[in-house]
């Protein structure tokens, strides 16, 4: 039985966003290696595409359950997380890892926090 799994796809509105599927990932992990393994051309090629549509995506966004969304949606979504993850890339370092920080790999992300507002 094969492992392969087919790359996740996006809502049509965002079609032309699939190049960037690869961005795609669904924990925090994936997404600091992602940054951290990326030529900063890909990095920029990404955030521009993205930053076109950001607005859009939001809104978008906003009409499904945070913690039920369909999987077009959850693709789209994660790609959104990507986007933050690589807005410090661009901002501020100028390349793909923390001005003399220390090797990624160390960064043990908690995966089950869930940041939400106090209620």
């Amino acid at each position: 039985m094969s492992t392969h799994q087919n790359p996740p796809t996006l809502p049509p509105r965002f079609a032309a966003l699939q190049t960037y599927i690869h961005w795609s990932l669904a924990t925090e992990t994936e997404r600091t290696r992602m940054r951290n393994t990326s030529q900063m051309a890909e990095i920029v090629a990404f955030k521009d595409a993205m930053l076109v549509e950001v607005d859009a995506i939001v809104d978008y966004l906003n009409g499904f359950p945070l913690d039920a969304m369909p999987p077009q949606e959850a693709a789209l979504m994660h790609m959104l997380l990507s986007l933050a993850e690589v807005a410090p890339a661009v901002e501020a370092y100028r390349q793909p890892g923390v001005i003399d920080g220390y090797a990624f790999e160390r960064f043990k992300a908690d995966e089950t926090f869930v940041m939400r507002p106090p209620i």
